[in-house]
């Protein structure tokens, strides 16, 4: 077993964790830790638990394919793009809404005050 063979049982196991995890959010309706409440939050939050288990069980199942002989090195190559294109619609698709409000103006500091 080489490193490589090491890092691939880490990325099942999350993938796999994350896979359960996001399954309870969407049948329970409740996040862990109660930070989310909103309906529809939930829902984004558990979909985006499943595709990004995606993203980790695409790439080991891939390499795994290699190792084991199924398949060419072709195919783990589209698995790993498919991966990578399931993460980034993940990250644009339900990216958190706090992830910007360092950055946005808020209408309050930016307005002059004509009363001085």
């Amino acid at each position: 077993m080489d490193i490589m063979d090491g890092v691939n049982v880490v990325m099942a196991i999350m993938g796999l964790g994350e896979l359960c995890l996001g399954s309870h959010v969407l049948v329970t309706g409740k996040v862990p830790g109660g930070r989310v409440t909103e309906p529809g939050q939930i829902r984004k939050y558990g979909v985006a638990l499943i595709l990004f288990s995606g993203f980790f069980l695409l790439q080991v199942i891939g390499y795994l394919g290699v190792r084991l002989g199924l398949w060419s090195s072709v195919i783990r190559g589209l698995l790993l793009l498919l991966a990578v294109a399931v993460a980034a619609i993940t990250m644009v698709k339900s990216r958190p809404l706090f992830s910007l409000t360092m950055f946005r103006r808020h209408p309050e500091r930016n307005s002059i005050d004509p009363h001085g």
